[in-house]
């Protein structure tokens, strides 16, 4: 056997120039075979030959089992640290173990102490209680690592290395040996002495042609390396190096027919790895609803037509459960509760149909348990391990069966399969890390810091590597020899390991102990000579950079620099100056992006391509929102409205149509409510629940104490934000003016005469309306918050409201735009003279706003505007009804016949302002269709475009596209 033996070639796809099968690459000639290869791969070949294979183990595994030995050890110097984080204090010290240890560190038998350096003195005390061996050796308390292989190879090389048969004829060394680190330098002289020829590959002395094409961003830089790619006639000898994610450069490709090269940014976790998280922030105590919600909604693939998403919970359970969410956004046990009321539904569909939703109950019901009934204990944010692992068992279960469940073999569906194994896979490391552990307890934050380590690292990509002529690599030093044109992608500098890890005091100690450590200087110049030697291997050069990714800005790979010396000193009359810099800046080499292009030529060395002149794309912003369509959409119409419905049409009818007849939503994760809209429905159903218990309807006002009890009972079932970590002053500011307010709204109701009756109440109203010249009648329908009676009869209806700010509500009152408190007037039943008594009331300020002086004393009688008829626009809400009807009737006419209209959007878009700017002739244009719309006998409300939830749709949002 020939082995060809680089520092950086253990994934270097060569000698064979189209194969990329493995990170060693083997081709048999005449003389025998010839292996390519670097340390990871001599080294697996030398525990074959010796026969010292041995299974790999997870990292997590042997960090694990070095928390332990550090727990026995109880070091001084990791003390304090370990106790505050003990799984990042282990990784941290077998990393340094594993480097002291690979470099030829032996404590077992040094009679060296480390008294001078602590940080020694505890890895020593640590290794002496380590016993290497398997994971199922009950004498082993830790696996070997890399570190231990290689000294183990060493070892037996020493003792069998010249009456073993190894199978290795010669070694040629493509970097200086005297460069290598000191433990690979011994075993190649202990190889040398077994009978193994080492040599030294010849240097090229050639120095290649160099172009470097800069782009101001990744997407200019890859459109010219694209269609230089796509150009190039010889590719037989072309190897393309890939500094960076191809992403962007394979889009480019795929546009021109060109084969892909598939390389994926390198990133610590694959999107597999958030799986487990999301789980476990869902059912860690305490409950955090916006984790539930995640959790629940977790799905896998791209949904379609044809082969939907993988659903983590099926969906007909998940889409119970995240409705009730919606509703309390809490998980209690109260039977009441929304989450108990889901899955008694989702139990009776069961009972109906055992044979088809027996199986969607049991799953609701596992849930329930996990998150509700039996979550992992916590105490003292310490998890209880034995609590965990039923929650666990359950996770990788479901997983396992989602990826192994038959169905369509499409690539989307393959893609999806992998995707969930990775994620099982996740799971399975990380109770397999635990089990390693002793301790029966682990801080929350340690259960996350170990599922980040056993996350997988396996990248995703959104483009797949196309076979092709040209070799491709990762790292400069990786090109193969026979290489005549180099394309290098993104040749940025890298992050290397440029930090030392021992100070040189430590490593004089270790030295002593026969260690000899690399430095990181040492180590950064073995990388670039390697990188440079690969470079020069080929006549011609183009690098690709673009000036800045992802943001930041970007400078040249060192190699290149080194590579400039060399020009400078080859063609030393080549430029006016030798420097670096001046090289690599003069107009001979660099090129930017904009300069490529001729007239009807683009050109880069021997490659060019014609140009057709194409128009720019230019997207306008629009001018108008609003839209007219051709044809009869009476299909679109209602059969039900409600206030909310109304209140979106008298503003934004487009809106209407998009959310309400065509059903586009945001999804359940915004849905849950939070802020103001929690806290609004949590008091709603405080008031509820005290209106309930009959203590109002006789005119009695609730006690503090009564309002105190409900309001913490319901806590959990309605506002469960407010009991995580963080949150109680804001749970006791909340507490102390939902007390003061409800004391005052019970209080002011007694005070005159108000006798409440219900609360919640439904109401159903047939309502006849003219739409398109014919009649068409709706279901009127929703909820009164409070009904009650005063007067001998006369109805009162107050709607509840939590808001920042009053100012909204009492200028709706004034200015006769009350259109929901004019709605519950005209649908309510009842006896007694006058029109009914309506009013808002406020609950975060503690008071009513109405047109009734006895309820608010603020009330001045409105703005003073007339109707035609007369009316006074801020008196009475029942008298907006008229005005009401007629403008939902224009709006549903217009709808029917194909114009959609979103006027306050359309100012938007004709000044070319952005929702929540500030404009003086917005404003104004604003309210001239306000007063436009009132002098016609209709209503126009005014709500601030800045919380629609169609801007982006509208492209008034910044991003016309």
């Amino acid at each position: 056997m020939h082995i060809k033996f680089g520092w950086a070639l253990d994934r270097a796809p060569w000698q064979s120039h189209r194969d990329t099968r493995s990170s060693h690459t083997t081709n048999t000639n005449p003389t025998g075979t010839t292996v390519v290869t670097g340390p990871l791969g001599l080294l697996g070949i030398l525990q074959t030959r010796l026969g010292t294979t041995r299974p790999s183990v997870n990292r997590p595994i042997r960090i694990a089992q070095y928390r332990s030995l550090m727990s026995e050890a109880d070091h001084l110097w990791y003390q304090r640290s370990f106790a505050d984080d003990p799984w990042n204090t282990a990784h941290h010290l077998l990393r340094l173990r594993d480097d002291a240890v690979e470099a030829g560190w032996q404590p077992a038998t040094d009679e060296e102490t480390y008294t001078e350096h602590p940080r020694l003195d505890a890895l020593a005390a640590v290794e002496q209680l380590v016993r290497l061996g398997p994971a199922h050796d009950p004498s082993a308390n830790l696996t070997p690592g890399r570190a231990d292989d290689l000294c183990e190879v060493l070892t037996f090389l020493r003792q069998h290395g010249s009456s073993w048969p190894l199978g290795i004829d010669t070694i040629e060394l493509q970097d200086r040996a005297t460069d290598l680190p000191n433990t690979w330098q011994t075993i190649l002289e202990v190889l040398d002495a077994a009978g193994v020829t080492i040599t030294e590959a010849t240097v090229k002395s050639g120095v290649p042609e160099l172009t470097i094409v800069r782009g101001p961003d990744a997407w200019s830089t890859a459109e010219a390396a694209a269609r230089w790619l796509s150009n190039t006639t010889d590719r037989a000898k072309l190897c393309i190096i890939a500094g960076d994610s191809t992403n962007i450069l394979d889009h480019e490709l795929s546009r021109r027919g060109t084969p892909t090269l598939g390389i994926p940014r390198t990133s610590a976790m694959s999107p597999a790895g958030q799986v487990l998280p999301v789980f476990l922030s869902a059912i860690l105590p305490p409950t955090d609803i916006r984790h539930v919600a995640e959790f629940l909604d977790l799905s896998f693939g791209t949904p379609d037509a044809e082969s939907p998403a993988k659903a983590l919970i099926p969906r007909s359970v998940s889409s119970a459960l995240l409705t009730a969410l919606t509703k309390e956004p809490g998980i209690s046990g109260d039977p009441d509760s929304a989450w108990m009321t889901a899955l008694r539904d989702l139990q009776d569909r069961a009972d109906t149909a055992p044979e088809t939703r027996a199986k969607a109950a049991e799953t609701a019901h596992t849930i329930d348990r996990l998150i509700r009934l039996t979550p992992p204990v916590i105490d003292n944010d310490l998890v209880l391990l034995t609590t965990l692992h039923p929650a666990l068992n359950w996770l990788a279960d479901r997983l396992r069966a989602l990826s192994h469940n038959p169905d369509d073999a499409t690539p989307d569906s393959t893609r999806t399969k992998a995707f969930i194994a990775e994620a099982a896979g996740h799971v399975d490391s990380f109770r397999e890390a635990l089990d390693h552990l002793p301790a029966e307890e682990l801080r929350v934050r340690e259960l996350f810091d170990i599922a980040d380590v056993c996350a997988p690292t396996a990248p995703h990509i959104t483009a797949e590597a196309i076979a092709a002529k040209w070799t491709v690599v990762s790292d400069p030093a990786e090109v193969p020899e026979d290489c005549d044109t180099i394309l290098w992608w993104s040749s940025h500098r890298n992050e290397g390991d440029g930090n030392e890890v021992w100070d040189p005091e430590e490593a004089n100690a270790l030295s002593l102990a026969g260690a000899q450590i690399s430095t990181a200087t040492e180590r950064e110049r073995l990388h670039q000579a390697a990188a440079l030697r690969g470079i020069r291997t080929a006549a011609t050069v183009i690098c690709f950079c673009p000036d800045r990714i992802r943001g930041q800005e970007t400078s040249l790979h060192p190699s290149l620099s080194r590579l400039a010396e060399d020009i400078a000193v080859t063609y030393p009359g080549r430029f006016t100056t030798t420097g670096v810099d001046a090289v690599l800046d003069d107009a001979s080499i660099t090129r930017p992006v904009s300069t490529l292009h001729e007239t009807g030529t683009w050109r880069l060395g021997e490659v060019s391509a014609p140009l057709d002149e194409v128009a720019a794309q230019t997207i306008t912003p629009p001018s108008t929102v609003s839209r007219s369509l051709d044809g009869d959409f009476t299909h679109l119409l209602p059969e039900r409205l409600s206030f909310t419905q109304i209140e979106q049409l008298l503003s934004d009818p487009l809106g209407w149509t998009l959310e309400r007849a065509l059903g586009i939503k945001r999804g359940f994760s915004f849905d849950v409510p939070t802020g103001n809209r929690m806290i609004g429905t949590f008091v709603h159903a405080i008031v509820e629940e005290l209106v309930g218990r009959g203590a109002p309807t006789d005119g009695a006002v609730p006690s503090p104490q009564v309002i105190a009890e409900t309001f913490d009972r319901f806590v959990p079932r309605f506002a469960s934000e407010l009991l995580l970590p963080g949150q109680k002053a804001r749970l006791g500011t909340i507490r102390s003016k939902v007390l003061a307010s409800l004391a005052s709204l019970f209080t002011t109701v007694q005070e005159c005469g108000i006798t409440l009756t219900r609360a919640e109440a439904a109401f159903t109203h047939a309502w006849e309306l003219t739409v398109s010249g014919g009649p068409w009648t709706v279901a009127l329908g929703g909820m009164r918050d409070l009904e009650g009676a005063i007067d001998a009869g006369r109805p009162v209806i107050i709607d509840l409201k939590w808001a920042n700010s009053g100012k909204r509500y009492r200028t709706m009152v004034d200015d006769g735009e009350a259109v929901q408190l004019s709605v519950y007037s005209h649908t309510a039943e009842g006896s007694g003279d006058g029109n009914p008594l309506t009013a808002y009331f406020l609950l975060k300020q503690g008071r009513f706003v109405s047109t009734d002086s006895a309820l608010d004393p603020d009330f001045t009688g409105g703005s003073g505007e007339t109707d035609d008829s007369g009316a006074n626009l801020g008196g009475d809400p029942t008298g907006l009804w008229p005005r009401i009807e007629a403008s939902v009737e224009d709006a549903l006419t217009k709808i029917a016949t194909g114009r959609f209209e979103s006027l306050s959007a359309d100012a938007y878009a004709d000044f070319g302002i952005r929702p929540g700017e500030k404009n003086t002739e917005l404003n104004k244009a604003i309210k001239s269709i306000k007063d436009e719309i009132t002098e016609e006998g209709r209503l126009f409300i005014d709500k601030p475009q800045t919380f629609s939830a169609f801007n982006l749709i509208y492209g008034i949002a910044g991003d016309p596209s």
